[in-house]
């Protein structure tokens, strides 16, 4: 992760070994999705199910920003996570 990333150890293990999945990443992904399955409509409901899906992930990318998620356990969170409170 580049410098200027939002960076920190998972809350379920502890770990450092973090990787940042943001809202390009979605956004890519919804597209590439949409593509395969505009050639999947040979096969309608696949198809369709398929571009349903991408645009709903490329709607929801903005809200994607700041995601982190741990090599380790695979815990994914929104940066800063939120602490509990302990008494």
């Amino acid at each position: 992760m580049s410098n200027n990333e939002k960076w920190e150890p998972c809350p379920r293990c502890g770990s450092k070994s973090v990787k940042s999945t943001g809202a390009a990443f979605f956004l890519i992904l919804g597209f590439c999705l949409i593509g395969i399955s505009i050639w999947l409509l040979i096969i309608p409901p696949v198809g369709i199910t398929g571009i349903l899906t991408g645009i709903v992930l490329m709607i929801l990318s903005p809200f994607m920003r700041g995601m982190l998620q741990c090599k380790e356990c695979h815990k994914s969170w929104k940066y800063p996570a939120v602490k509990s409170l302990q008494r």
